[in-house]
């Protein structure tokens, strides 16, 4: 009987080790004890990369600067075009010969920070030429302008007026690339007088006509490679009402 019992618990001790080995192993079900696989454990791991990659920001900064960002050139040569109001007056130039010239020293523009957008403004003068296609100069007459005939050997003859310029432009684009603009700009004139040149080298010159003292006008310009092509317009006309004919100042000229 002694040695019955100490069987048993042998056997019994043997089963226990093997249960206790393998609890996680153990399954009990319709069929009984059944035994699975070992339970497998997955540690994950992390890997971090070692290329970081920053959102880059937009950038609403406005920059302010010369004439590297602004559309308006630093040089300009046009030629001057009449809209006279009654075709046919008497006020005949020759378009060709008819320059005109401008110079902007002072010049400033305002862009985003990409340099697409912006305002361009200058400081400068300008000188229009109006060269007569004919023998005749101007003269006031009862304080208004009339033709008055030139006789001799004339080489030419023409009219001036000189102004302090001050334009503004809205660009959109970049000017060393390729951009677009309009605008307007004024003319506070200082200076206005008719020259007459004869062959042989002498010259008359005649003073202070009654023009208007502030001109205003509108301008568009596209511009590519720092070269620009302009046109401007004039609508107050170039004299003061009633004192001189009335018409409009065309110009074309290109930039630089």
């Amino acid at each position: 009987m002694k040695k019955f019992v100490g069987l048993l618990l042998l056997v019994a001790g043997i089963f226990g080790t093997a249960f206790k080995a393998d609890a996680q192993g153990l399954k009990l079900g319709i069929q009984g004890i059944t035994f699975e696989p070992d339970t497998v454990v997955k540690e994950s791991v992390n890997f971090h990369s070692a290329i970081s990659v920053k959102k880059k920001e937009k950038s609403t900064a406005l920059y302010i600067g010369g004439s590297k960002r602004s559309s308006i050139r630093l040089f300009e040569y046009g030629w001057n075009m009449l809209d006279k109001e009654v075709p046919g007056d008497w006020f005949e130039i020759n378009n060709w010969k008819s320059q005109q010239v401008t110079i902007n020293p002072f010049n400033m523009s305002i862009t985003n920070a990409k340099g697409n957008v912006g305002l361009s403004m200058a400081l400068g003068l300008r000188a229009n030429n109006f060269r007569f296609d004919g023998p005749y100069t101007i003269g006031e007459v009862g304080g208004v302008v009339n033709p008055v005939p030139v006789e001799g050997r004339i080489k030419k003859t023409k009219f001036t007026t000189a102004a302090i310029h001050i334009p503004a432009e809205f660009t959109i684009g970049k000017p060393s690339r390729f951009a677009v603009s309009m605008g307007g700009f004024a003319d506070v004139v200082f200076n206005s007088h008719t020259k007459i040149k004869y062959r042989g080298g002498s010259k008359d010159k005649a003073r202070d006509f009654p023009v208007n003292f502030l001109q205003y006008g509108f301008s568009a310009r596209v511009s590519c490679k720092y070269v620009s092509i302009y046109c401007n317009w004039y609508p107050g006309g170039l004299f003061k009402n009633g004192r001189g004919p009335k018409m409009d100042v065309w110009s074309i000229g290109i930039g630089l």
